[in-house]
């Protein structure tokens, strides 16, 4: 299984800390917090990955996967917005990484900063995003019981 809660609880706290604003799940029903703020969506939970489980000594079969995050700033103001979500793309394509990688988390890519501008009645609400691909393990117990080894065995030719 991947290990969402610690992919999560770490981006999340290095981005707040980092940016000094709130970071929050996407598509909540709860209000959202004042501008500005960082809101990011898991639009891929685990890539499709054709290859098989790798058999690891700690008894734990493991399979590479991807995670995709969509990454995006609100505010009120379009340069705000924009500033915010370079410095957040900037943290996790490089300045991040060392900590991301103490906490078992590695960035294979981060797309380009794109609008993703909204009408709210008669304001905008500024936003400006790009994504982030997760390079992970899906990793499951080993379910094969290994009860001895065979020290010795005769063949006979038939």
């Amino acid at each position: 299984m991947i290990d969402n809660e610690n992919l999560r609880l770490n981006v999340v706290k290095g981005l707040k800390s980092f940016l000094q604003i709130p970071v929050i799940r996407g598509n909540q029903n709860a209000e959202p917090p004042k501008y500005p703020y960082l809101s990011y969506n898991v639009t891929t939970a685990a890539s499709e990955n054709n290859g098989t489980y790798g058999e690891y000594s700690d008894g734990t079969d493991r399979k590479p996967v991807t995670q995709t995050w969509s990454i995006t700033v609100q505010s009120d103001d379009e340069s705000e917005a924009l500033r915010l979500a370079l410095k957040a793309r900037d943290w996790l394509d490089h300045i991040g990484r060392a900590y991301l990688s103490d906490n078992h988390i590695i960035v294979q890519s981060v797309t380009s900063v794109t609008s993703r501008d909204n009408v709210l009645t008669i304001e905008y609400e500024y936003k400006k995003g790009f994504d982030v691909v997760f390079w992970l393990y899906d990793e499951i117990e080993n379910p094969i019981d290994y009860v001895g080894e065979i020290k010795t065995a005769d063949i006979k030719k038939i």
